[in-house]
């Protein structure tokens, strides 16, 4: 008896799969190896002939349900009490051709339509197994899975086809109701949005593309708890090599154009519940959340520059969109190599009993990375509201004080005894005070205190003009750059005794050893041209 398919749009994409794992079953090496979905063609009523399989598709969806198999029998193996949660199942059998341990509760869940023939194909099911009917959009399915348990949730071939907004909304809540477990599931790049129009199969079904994901750490950062353990093209995955030779030949011309390589790829994240803290800044204090983003996003890079995991720690615990900035992981370079260059600093002009002023710290963790001797006095200081915030995040710790109050605070010292040598740190600071408030702290500060170094980041007055102009984050967060050094040794001058030791250009930077050589070469030219070292520099004085 065969089953008559009345599916539309969408629902209908479940079909490609089913044909695609079926044709690799009857191959003498399949990649999968799926024989109920060859026994389940044999019972539906359909022209599986007129969704018009490519080679590209039916290499997709073997090694994806493999990959996914994998990951999944890995970890039930880990936890056998887990609950899984299968979105959008369609007519998988994961749940059937995996051993799953006993313990184990199952949910496969689908639309209503959807579910009705999977219950009807699949007739006999085991005690630990549901299906559930429901779009995954919905709000209220979620309150028939049981809590407290390991949960896993596995989704193949969906997130695409849901907008980004209801994609973030889903993985959000599975979060704040599961509190620990992991996500995998299958994304597209952005190109394949628009490109996936061109498909003969999502053409003959109806079904459009909705949400490609380019850098998969973004979604961290939209969902809290949220952390990527593993992105893997497909094109990677040892099924090709199982692949007959004309599909392993397309594999192969894929594999080399990265933009095709990457275009699909499996995300692996695990997830924990976290409390956040509510922060709502704007100006020039808003800018420190971007800078703390972009030190996140590079700790989560393959290779990161800086590595501040307390950055990426912090920014999961915010709640606040740091979307509206507009920048992603290829912007986090210019900040972990400022960072790079102070720290370096620091950990060079550090001495025991030394004070350190951290001056407009924001939420910086170089206290964390730099790790001062115990001998010496550690003062974090910015706005009250930061500094509120900054001790909600960081732990109080001996010999490490946080003080509210405005770097340009006449009184800004009087409670920091001025009988030790001073290191005083400030990044991302002098370019938002006035020149005349600028002096003016640097002359209190070598008043107060004996003798020390001043290390600071510093733009050119053209600097500062193109910053207000066409810097996102300053120009989205509302800020306004003003003091421009364009000759360092003016402050000698403004403030006695002060003496320029370094002036430090970041295309000197040995980071940028990193970017490509186009990059890299047009980089260390520029740094030729006077005006162009002077954007953005690192300055370096004692007294």
């Amino acid at each position: 008896m065969t089953e008559q398919i009345r599916l539309t749009g969408a629902q209908q994409t479940l079909l490609g799969p089913l044909y695609a794992r079926a044709l690799d079953s009857r191959r003498p090496d399949p990649v999968l190896g799926d024989e109920t979905a060859n026994q389940l063609l044999d019972r539906i009523d359909f022209n599986f002939r007129s969704l018009h399989l490519g080679s590209g598709d039916l290499i997709t969806v073997t090694m994806r349900a493999k990959q996914l198999d994998d990951w999944v029998a890995e970890y039930l193996a880990e936890h056998p009490d887990a609950v899984v949660l299968h979105l959008a199942c369609g007519l998988d059998s994961r749940a059937f051709r995996l051993k799953v341990p006993a313990g184990v509760h199952w949910y496969d869940v689908d639309m209503p339509d959807v579910i009705e023939l999977r219950n009807r194909l699949y007739p006999e099911q085991p005690e630990n197994y549901r299906t559930i009917a429901t779009s995954v959009t919905e709000r209220d399915w979620l309150e028939e899975i049981p809590m407290g348990r390991p949960t896993l949730v596995v989704a193949e071939g969906l997130v695409m086809y849901l907008t980004e907004a209801d994609g973030l909304d889903l993985l959000r809540r599975l979060v704040e109701r599961f509190e620990v477990g992991e996500m995998m599931f299958d994304a597209a790049l952005p190109w394949t949005v628009p490109a996936a129009r061109f498909s003969w199969f999502l053409q003959r079904t109806g079904a459009r593309f909705h949400w490609g994901i380019g850098d998969p750490h973004t979604v961290e950062l939209h969902v809290p708890g949220l952390r990527l353990r593993q992105e893997l093209p497909l094109l990677d995955l040892p099924g090709v090599a199982k692949l007959e030779p004309a599909n392993r030949a397309i594999a192969k011309v894929m594999h080399a154009i990265p933009p095709v390589r990457n275009a699909l790829r499996l995300l692996r994240y695990s997830f924990a519940k976290q409390s956040q803290e509510k922060v709502e800044l704007t100006g020039a204090q808003a800018t420190m959340l971007a800078t703390l983003y972009l030190r996140a996003l590079d700790n989560r890079s393959a290779d990161p520059m800086l590595g501040d995991r307390w950055a990426d720690e912090a920014v999961q615990r915010i709640d606040y969109d740091f979307s509206k900035f507009k920048i992603s992981a290829r912007n986090a370079g210019s900040v972990a190599i400022r960072a790079n260059a102070l720290d370096r600093w620091v950990e060079d002009a550090l001495r025991p009993d030394m004070t350190v002023l951290h001056l407009g710290c924001g939420l910086d963790s170089r206290f964390e990375r730099v790790d001062p001797p115990a001998s010496v006095e550690w003062y974090d200081i910015d706005q009250p509201d930061v500094v509120e915030l900054r001790k909600r995040l960081f732990p109080e710790l001996p010999h490490r004080h946080t003080i509210g109050s405005s770097v340009t605070a006449p009184g800004l010292l009087d409670d920091i005894p001025g009988d030790r040598p001073v290191l005083m740190v400030a990044e991302g600071l002098t370019m938002y005070l006035s020149e005349s408030d600028g002096f003016a702290l640097l002359r209190r500060i070598t008043e107060h205190f004996p003798s020390g170094e001043l290390l600071f980041d510093a733009f050119s007055s053209l600097g500062v003009r193109g910053s207000n102009r066409f810097n996102p984050v300053v120009v989205r967060a509302g800020a306004h750059l003003e003091w421009g050094i364009d000759d360092p040794r003016s402050l000698e001058s403004a403030v006695p005794g002060l003496r320029l030791v370094t002036e430090w250009s970041f295309t000197d930077a040995p980071e940028l050893d990193r970017y490509p050589t186009p990059v890299r070469a047009a980089l260390r030219a520029s740094g030729h041209l006077t005006s162009i070292r002077r954007l953005g520099r690192m300055l370096r004085y004692r007294f």
